[in-house]
C-alpha cells in the first residue's frame, strides 16, 4: 500500500507540536470564574434566544460577541475596558468555560478593541456621514472585530491545520481548465474550503481574506489604522467583491463531497492522539476506525436532522398562530363578517401537516455502500501523490446559446404559469381571500425550501452520489418556482430578524444588567464571607 503523502505527514507533526506545547497561562495565571447560579440563568436565556432565531450552531459564538460589542458600542467608543466583562458573559451563556480562560487575555481583547475604536474615530472625522450610513459601516468593521476576538478566545486552535492540509491536498488533486487556473482559482479554493469546513456565514469568509491580506493588522496595526479609518468604504467593497466568484458553486460542490473525509481525519487525531499515524498505516485498523467514527458521526447526523425538522415545524406553527390572530382572523371579519373555520384550518394544519410528512419521509444514506465509498475516498485524500489520477476535475462553463436559453426560459415560465393556475383553482374552489391565499402561498414556499434544507442535512454524510427518483423531478419541477419563493422568504426573514429585535431592544439590555447586578451581589457576598 502507497506511504501516506507527505501532507499527511506534515499535518501530523505539527498536531504533534501544537499539542506538546505549554503556555504560561496554564501555569501562572489565574482564571476567570463567575457564579454557577447567573451563569444557569443566563444560559437558559442564550438557549432560547439560538432557538428562537434559528441560527446553525456553530455560528453561535461569533453572533453572542458582535451582540455584545453592539450592546456595548458607546462604551467601547467611550474607551472603557470591557475585555473582562466580555469573556464573563460568555462563560455566564457556557460559550466558553468557566475556570479556564487566563485574566491576563482580556488585555489583548481590549488592544482589539482599541484598534476598531481608532478605525471608528478616524472614518468619522474624514466621511462625516449621515448617522445611518456612518453605523453601517461602522458595524460592518464590529463584525470583524467581532470575529478577530472569536479567534483570540476559541478553545480549537487545530482548525487551521485542518484546513491549510485540507486546501494542499485539494489543490494538488483537483484539476482545472487552463483558462481558470491560477492565483485567483487557488485562493477562491482555499475560501471554499474554509466556508465548507468551518460552514463559514459571509462575514467570517471576509474576515478570513482580511487576515491572509492584512497580516500586519495582527502584529503592527499602527499604519493600518489610519489606512483603514480612510479607506472603510473601499475596504468593504473590497472584502465583499472577492465573495463573487463565478466557480464558487462548482468549487463549493467538490468541497461538500470531501468535507465528510477531513472531518473524520480530524475525529480519528483528536481521539487518538499520538497513535493515529500508527492506525493511518495499518489499513486493517484504520476502517475499523473509520467505521467507528462514521456510526458516530451517522447517529449525530439523524439527531441533527431530527432536531433540524422539530425545530422548523415549532417555527413554522408559532408564526402561523401570531399571522392568525394580528392578520386572518382580523381580515376576514372585517372582509366577510365572520370567521371561516374551514379556509384558517386548511391555512393552519396543511403546512405543518407537508413539512411533518416531509421530514418522514427524508432518509439518511445508505450505510454499507456509503461505508466503502467513505473508506475509498478517504484512502485517497491521505495518500494522494502526483503520480494519481486527479480527484476532481473543474472547467469552465460552456456558455448556452440564445435559442437553448429561450428554450429553457420558456420552459421554466410555463412551470410558473402552471403552478400558478394549480393555486388559483384552488382559492376559488375554497373561495380564499386575497390575504388568505397570500398566507397560503407563503407558507407553502417556506415549507417547500425547508424540505430541501432538511434533505441537504441528510445527505451531508452521503459519499455515493444520490440518484433522483422520477417522482422527485417531477415533484420539484412543479415546486420549483415555490420552492424559489421559500428561499426569498427566508432570507429576508434572516435579514429582517424581528426575533433578534424583540431580544436586543426589550429584553436582553435588561436581563444582562440584572445578571451584572446580581454577579456583583454574590461577589461582595463572597468578599464579606472572607473577613468573618
Amino acid at each position: 500500500m502507497k506511504d501516506l503523502s507527505f501532507e499527511t505527514k506534515s499535518l501530523l507533526e505539527e498536531i504533534a507540536q501544537k499539542n506538546n506545547q505549554k503556555t504560561a497561562d496554564q501555569f501562572t495565571t489565574s482564571q476567570i470564574s463567575v457564579s454557577n447560579l447567573t451563569s444557569g440563568i443566563e444560559f437558559l436565556y442564550e438557549k432560547i434566544r439560538n432557538a428562537l432565531e434559528y441560527r446553525e450552531e456553530h455560528l453561535w459564538l461569533k453572533d453572542a460577541v458582535l451582540r455584545i460589542l453592539k450592546r456595548r458600542f458607546f462604551e467601547i467608543l467611550a474607551k472603557e475596558k470591557i475585555g473582562r466583562e466580555l469573556v464573563e458573559e460568555l462563560i455566564r451563556g457556557h460559550y466558553l468555560k468557566n475556570d479556564s480562560f487566563p485574566e491576563n487575555k482580556t488585555d489583548e481583547i481590549d488592544e482589539i478593541l482599541k484598534k476598531y475604536r481608532q478605525v471608528a474615530e478616524i472614518f468619522e472625522k474624514k466621511f462625516n456621514l449621515e448617522e445611518k450610513q456612518n453605523n453601517k459601516y461602522e458595524e460592518w468593521f464590529l463584525g470583524i472585530t467581532a470575529l478577530e476576538i472569536v479567534e483570540l478566545i476559541s478553545e480549537n486552535k487545530l482548525d487551521r491545520s485542518f484546513i491549510n492540509y485540507f486546501w494542499n491536498v485539494t489543490k494538488k488533486s483537483t484539476t482545472t481548465s487552463p483558462e481558470i487556473s491560477g492565483e485567483e482559482f487557488d485562493q477562491q479554493l482555499y475560501l471554499s474550503v474554509f466556508r465548507n469546513f468551518l460552514k463559514a456565514d459571509e462575514l467570517m469568509e471576509q474576515y478570513e481574506i482580511f487576515r491572509l491580506k492584512y497580516e500586519e493588522w495582527f502584529e503592527n496595526p499602527k499604519d493600518l489604522i489610519d489606512k483603514f479609518g480612510a479607506e472603510l468604504p473601499e475596504l468593504k467593497k473590497e472584502l465583499q467583491k472577492s465573495l463573487g466568484y463565478g466557480f464558487r458553486k462548482d468549487l463549493d460542490q467538490v468541497m461538500k463531497r470531501r468535507s465528510l473525509f477531513i472531518f473524520m481525519l480530524q475525529d480519528m487525531i483528536s481521539q487518538e492522539k499520538e497513535g493515529a499515524e500508527r492506525i493511518l498505516n495499518d489499513p486493517e485498523l484504520l476502517e475499523n476506525k473509520l467505521k467507528e467514527i462514521y456510526d458516530s458521526h451517522y447517529q449525530k447526523g439523524r439527531e441533527k436532522l431530527q432536531t433540524s425538522a422539530i425545530r422548523a415545524i415549532i417555527f413554522i406553527i408559532l408564526t402561523k398562530m401570531i399571522l392568525l390572530f394580528a392578520i386572518e382572523i382580523p381580515f376576514q371579519i372585517w372582509r366577510e363578517g365572520r370567521i371561516n373555520y374551514l379556509i384558517l384550518g386548511i391555512n393552519t394544519l396543511i403546512p405543518p401537516i407537508i413539512l411533518i410528512i416531509s421530514s418522514l419521509i427524508i432518509k439518511m444514506p445508505g450505510e454499507e455502500q456509503n461505508f466503502l465509498k467513505i473508506v475509498s475516498e478517504f484512502q485517497k485524500m491521505i495518500r494522494y501523490g502526483q503520480e494519481m489520477p486527479p480527484l476532481d476535475i473543474v472547467r469552465n462553463k460552456q456558455q448556452r446559446s440564445w435559442p437553448t436559453k429561450l428554450i429553457l426560459w420558456s420552459i421554466y415560465g410555463l412551470n410558473v404559469f402552471f403552478t400558478g393556475w394549480i393555486l388559483n383553482k384552488f382559492f376559488n374552489f375554497f373561495n380564499f381571500n386575497v390575504v388568505d391565499s397570500a398566507i397560503f402561498i407563503l407558507f407553502l414556499s417556506l415549507i417547500s425550501f425547508f424540505a430541501i434544507r432538511l434533505r441537504k442535512t441528510a445527505n451531508e454524510l452521503a459519499a455515493v452520489e444520490e440518484r433522483d427518483h422520477l417522482v422527485t423531478i417531477i415533484v420539484e419541477f412543479f415546486f420549483f418556482p415555490i420552492i424559489e419563493i421559500g428561499k426569498i422568504i427566508s432570507q429576508g426573514i434572516s435579514s429582517l430578524n424581528l426575533t433578534a429585535f424583540i431580544f436586543d431592544f426589550l429584553i436582553e439590555t435588561p436581563f444582562k444588567t440584572m445578571i451584572k447586578i446580581l454577579e456583583e451581589w454574590f461577589a461582595f457576598i463572597r468578599e464579606r464571607r472572607q473577613n468573618l
